[in-house]
């Protein structure tokens, strides 16, 4: 490794090692909980309690060669769960992949006792202050479910946890790298290996043969295993919650996603139950009833168009319960690959044009070579005195909704510049105006996560 050679006569100045204060010890008489792990502890951004349900149905929207395979699926809403309205988002608790959870155990020699059950307590002498257990960790685990259910291997891990890794690792030169790594000197070197490839810890275990950490170790450095938030994509189904999921295929692999397909798929392998609840989203993402004699500008590329099928059955019902009613205009602007194999929805949005709910919807192409529109920016731009003069009344509001890492910043740099054109203001405040809009409500917007 040329790298550690350049440090070779380097004094690296390291983080201060934390104490520690976990153990796990083989126990007779502890007993597992057969349900997820998690399911009794409090959820973050939870609403309520975590409830024990089942997939109902589901059917493919999507499938075939170029586009992501998308699955909508119907799940039984269990009693006393909390009320929701269009935009709530639901935290399906999830699993690490079976071949990560596999590779780990062989790596810590653990596979022939990764049924067994342990207890989690405090080590004795206790040194740290104020040691605390994590809540998500019950009493009693087996090593298996806690790396499936507990603890999130995909999460970058930070130079501290790193310095700590090096003290379960035999290899020099492998504990070497690490304290590199984790040293002050090291700093560009972490920013260019771990940051920019975004090494996880799967990676490096993967680099590194001669590291093997301890349960103990991994329950006090590592983070929880994050619940992962779908919107609901229905209001009135009949105590069903539907959602709507993307298999990735860009060479990564979600842990969620594929929990949930294995469910679909492979029903003689895998149960039917997931663990589920009522998800806070902040800011607020939702359509209520004093929205209704708004105008809403929906915007939601692929599957960020989901949550607007809740909007749009709200806009149907409140239609069908006094016709008199008087409703805002309602614009929905999509996109996907191929019009005719992942456009999501597009029946459904075909009726609420019909029934009057949705006044106009706009959609974008990228494959197709003959589409006006590749992208929904295409759309916002060659529509954008139309677009922005109803973003502008004062009874708008506008919602975008999708993959937050690119794509929604393209977008919202999209509607920034036409509505520093359409206004003729500068880039500088159409952003600050958009900024206020948000801070105000006028403008809500929804990153999803897609793993």
């Amino acid at each position: 490794m040329d790298f550690i050679e350049q440090f070779k006569n380097t004094t690296l100045s390291l983080p201060k090692l934390p104490l520690h204060y976990i153990e796990t010890i083989r126990s007779e008489n502890g007993q597992v909980i057969p349900d997820h792990l998690q399911c009794n502890s409090k959820q973050p951004f939870g609403t309520g309690p975590v409830f024990k349900t089942g997939i109902i149905s589901y059917k493919v929207l999507a499938e075939g060669e170029g586009v992501k395979t998308v699955y909508e699926v119907s799940i039984k809403e269990p009693p006393n769960m909390p009320d929701y309205f269009p935009g709530d988002v639901i935290g399906i608790l999830t699993q690490n992949l079976a071949s990560d959870v596999n590779f780990v155990l062989d790596r810590m020699h653990l596979t022939e006792i990764a049924e067994c059950v342990f207890e989690v307590k405090l080590a004795k002498p206790v040194k740290k202050k104020n040691p605390e257990l994590p809540p998500y960790v019950p009493k009693f685990i087996t090593p298996r479910r806690l790396l499936t259910e507990c603890l999130d291997f995909r999460i970058i891990p930070r130079k501290l946890t790193l310095q700590v890794l090096a003290n379960y690792t035999s290899d020099p030169c492998e504990k070497r790298l690490l304290e590199i790594l984790a040293s002050k000197e090291g700093a560009s070197f972490y920013n260019e290996f771990v940051l920019k490839n975004e090494m996880n810890f799967m990676h490096l275990l993967k680099i590194l043969s001669s590291c093997r950490p301890s349960l103990a170790m991994l329950i006090e450095h590592f983070p929880r295993l994050q619940a992962r938030p779908y919107s609901i994509a229905n209001y009135d189904r009949g105590n069903q919650i539907r959602i709507v999921f993307a298999m990735l295929n860009d060479g990564r692999t979600g842990i969620t996603t594929t929990m949930l397909e294995n469910k679909l798929l492979y029903a003689a392998r895998y149960d039917k139950y997931i663990y589920m609840y009522l998800r806070q989203v902040k800011p607020v993402f939702q359509y209520r009833e004093d929205d209704l004699e708004k105008n809403i500008i929906m915007i939601g590329p692929g599957t960020g168009i989901s949550p607007y099928m809740g909007f749009l059955e709200f806009r149907k019902r409140a239609k069908q319960f006094n016709k008199k009613s008087k409703m805002g205009t309602a614009l929905l602007l999509t996109s996907c690959r191929h019009r005719d194999r992942n456009y999501l929805m597009q029946d459904e949005i075909q009726q609420y044009i019909q029934l009057g709910v949705l006044d106009k919807v706009y959609d974008a192409f990228s494959r197709d070579a003959d589409s006006r529109y590749k992208f929904v920016q295409d759309i916002i731009e060659d529509k954008k005195d139309e677009f922005i003069k109803l973003l502008l009344e004062d009874n708008t509001k506008l919602y975008l909704c999708g993959e937050g890492r690119t794509m929604l910043p393209r977008i919202q740099d999209t509607v920034s510049t036409c509505l520093s054109k359409v206004k003729g203001i500068s880039k500088v405040e159409s952003d600050a105006l958009l900024g206020e809009y948000r801070k105000t409500g006028k403008y809500l917007y929804y990153s999803m996560i897609r793993y």
